[in-house]
């Protein structure tokens, strides 16, 4: 299943704001807000969720093209792990080692990989889910 899917645009707040309004009728709405720098760093990301799935705003790349950030649920933290392995077995690259990600949430572990062009894979197992 899809957990969550980032997308880039050149002005991502801006962005934020239609969605939020766009998607209403589908009982999407705002999520949240969050630097990925860590704490103390500017806010760079902006969300929006339906309940279970939820799209992630941020700044596009100067002068590249991006490929998707694409989140995958997963059952457990051991199906987190062995994707991970797989993954990196398959000739994929370490993006995040696996454990857990206090700076999302509570309950929240992943692990990050890339594939041969550079799109980046989250597998996330969250304890609310």
């Amino acid at each position: 299943m899809i957990d969550h899917v980032y997308i880039s645009a050149s002005d991502p707040e801006r962005s934020f704001r239609f969605l939020v309004s766009a998607l209403k009728p589908l009982r999407w709405e705002e999520f949240g807000q969050f630097s990925s720098g860590g704490p103390g760093t500017a806010v760079d990301t902006w969300g929006l969720a339906d309940g279970a799935n939820s799209i992630w705003l941020r700044p596009g790349k100067k002068d590249s093209i991006e490929g998707i950030y694409l989140g995958i649920a997963a059952d457990s933290t051991d199906a987190v792990d062995a994707t991970y392995a797989a993954a990196l077995a398959a000739g994929g690259n370490d993006d995040g080692t696996p454990g857990p990600r206090p700076q999302f949430a509570e309950g929240y572990y992943a692990a990050n990989f890339t594939d041969f062009d550079g799109n980046q894979f989250e597998i996330v197992k969250k304890s609310w889910a």
